[in-house]
């Protein structure tokens, strides 16, 4: 590295704005107030192209990752972003209707139309694989915050800083009605999936949920006090989560159906403006303007992670279909993906010039869209690598293993979007679980993996698996290899005979833990004598299947309290196991 001079690039008639390398660094991207952007030979410093469609200084030049396309961002009164392919030069493209900035986007349900507000008080209807405009909803006075398709895809619902919510009919593009009773703007508008209900909130710090047939208000949900920026249904219905600004607290859960305050989430520092629940119903994501994205569990509202990597106000996020993939779009102006379920970050799209408001996968998670206050809908194409993963390898860490079949069988029955239906026929079922099973490498069917088997499944439930897969009486080599693997983990998970095995800790205080085996069902009870013989305490486990009962969350688990909740006195006692014909006994000690 000598830090010599290389070339002067000075074919611009004006100052220039930005510069950007190609991935792969022999390319050179300037834009210039003089309207243009040049390519340059960045070996050479020879002047490739000269690309010329902006009507105003160019302020941004991007590569895409691959180096193929060129994005350039436009000032006013411009306001447009253009695509260009990089080795022929050719204008590609943009979406670049509404003039003004972008704060709302959404697919249809069948993903052929993409609707998107704007800040020209417009609602604009386009084809989802051309790009083509096909219709303009007007009758808003100011910025439309917020789009949202209704589940049949027939009605389109818009919130306004008009402080009204506005139906629309998709197909006859006809204004159906204005719901009226916020005093203030409307930030989120969302639909419940069976379509009956849409719930509306905004500036006034409540959520207004409407019958979205009659327009009647139904009920007002207030705990917030400050902005509520995003609201989102759970895909059963269940549940609403919405997040706002910090006073009060900015992530609450709701129960969607009484209306009944849940659970207040804690753990953001600053103001909640997205949230979104993941295709299964079982992790909510909440973006933040303390630039991360954190993961919850959303039946028990219980913390997971952090996604952190954003520098500025993470303002929309959203779940691909088949629950895999998070997407998350920041006022930093990229989007970025994320595997929704190790965590792990995937790929970052740059593009926009100015914030990304708002983001929606199409349905069958191929394209995304994005809409910026650029004044622009940017579509990206998604990379199959990162929607196909390894078969079986349900929870995406890049092997399949006894975890991903206790996935799928955790999720038995239910229907729709969901990461454990591995053959993708909308539910899951046996078929699933006897892929996953057959795709286990010889490592994981093999006798090694029995202790993480043990601690994971329960004979009952591979027994009950393998019941129903044998009925299926079909001969396909694979699903007979699924069967075989069933078999290995039903023996693998049996006992032999009946055993009680050393209490643990041992001595202990104040608690602890018996374990024991059983060969076949039977009903368990464990009784606790001091060293005179005398019950002290006795434990009904009740009718067991067979399996072993080893670690803490199947062992029996005594507390040192007698019958009367007293706790007991330091010494030698003894546990004996009944179950059905089978009786042992062991001593055991407590030292305090």
């Amino acid at each position: 590295m000598t830090g010599g001079h290389k070339h002067i690039l000075n074919k611009h008639r004006s100052a220039v704005s930005s510069v950007a390398f190609s991935p792969d660094g022999n390319t050179l991207a300037s834009g210039s107030w003089d309207h243009t952007i040049r390519l340059w030979d960045v070996n050479t410093g020879e002047r490739k192209k000269t690309l010329d469609k902006h009507r105003s200084a160019v302020y941004s030049v991007a590569f895409s990752p691959d180096g193929v396309t060129l994005v350039s961002g436009g000032g006013w009164p411009d306001g447009t972003v253009h695509l260009w392919d990089v080795t022929t030069g050719e204008h590609k493209g943009a979406l670049t209707e509404h003039g003004a900035g972008v704060d709302g986007v959404a697919f249809s349900p069948d993903g052929t139309t993409l609707a998107s507000g704007g800040a020209d008080g417009t609602v604009r209807l386009w084809d989802a694989g051309t790009g083509e405009h096909k219709q303009t909803l007007t009758g808003h006075t100011n910025d439309v915050w917020s789009v949202a398709f209704s589940p049949d895809g027939n009605t389109l619902a818009s919130g306004h800083v008009d402080s009204t919510v506005g139906l629309w009919d998709v197909v006859t593009s006809k204004h159906k009605q204005t719901l009226i009773g916020y005093g203030s703007e409307v930030y989120s508008v969302v639909f419940s999936p069976d379509g009956d209900t849409l719930a509306s909130a905004g500036v006034d710090a409540t959520i207004w949920l409407w019958d979205a047939a009659t327009g009647e208000r139904e009920q007002i949900l207030n705990v917030h006090r400050s902005p509520i920026y995003s609201v989102a249904f759970s895909p059963d219905g269940g549940l609403l989560a919405s997040g706002g600004d910090r006073p009060g607290g900015p992530l609450h859960l709701w129960n969607a159906v009484t209306g009944e305050h849940k659970q207040l989430l804690t753990g953001h520092t600053g103001k909640v403006a997205s949230v979104a629940f993941s295709p299964d119903g079982r992790t909510l994501a909440s973006g933040s303007s303390d630039n991360t994205i954190r993961l919850w569990d959303a039946v028990t509202g219980v913390y997971k992670q952090t996604l952190t990597g954003h520098t500025k106000l993470v303002r929309s996020i959203a779940f691909s279909p088949d629950g895999r993939t998070l997407a998350s779009a920041s006022s930093d102006n990229t989007i970025r993906l994320w595997d929704a379920i190790t965590g792990t970050h995937k790929q970052t799209f740059t593009g926009h010039t100015w914030l990304i408001r708002s983001i929606a996968f199409s349905p069958d998670g191929i394209t995304l869209a994005s809409g910026s206050r650029d004044g622009t809908v940017l579509l990206w194409e998604l990379s199959p690598t990162l929607e196909s993963p390894l078969l079986g390898d349900v929870n995406r860490d890049g092997a399949v293993d006894i975890s991903d079949l206790a996935i799928v069988g955790s999720n038995f029955g239910l229907t729709g979007q969901n990461g454990a239906d591995v053959n993708g026929d909308g539910v899951v079922n046996i078929f699933d679980l006897v892929t996953v099973a057959s795709a286990l490498d010889d490592t994981a069917a093999a006798p090694s993996a029995q202790p993480q088997a043990l601690v994971t499944l329960t004979a009952a439930e591979v027994e009950g698996w393998l019941t129903q897969a044998q009925q299926m009486a079909l001969t396909d080599p694979a699903y007979l290899r699924g069967i075989t693997v069933l078999e290995q983990l039903l023996a693998a998970l049996t006992p032999k005979e009946h055993a009680l095995l050393s209490n643990y800790p041992n001595p202990f205080n104040p608690e602890t833990w018996i374990p024991y085996h059983l060969a076949h069902a039977a009903d368990v009870e464990i009784t606790i004598y001091d060293a005179k013989g005398i019950m002290v305490r006795q434990l009904d486990i009740g009718h067991q299947p067979a399996g072993y009962y080893t670690d803490r969350t199947k062992a029996a688990y005594w507390d040192g309290r007698n019958e009367s909740g007293e706790s007991v006195a330091s010494g030698i006692y003894f546990y004996q196991l009944r179950a059905g014909d089978y009786s042992a006994t062991r001593r055991m000690v407590i030292v305090k």
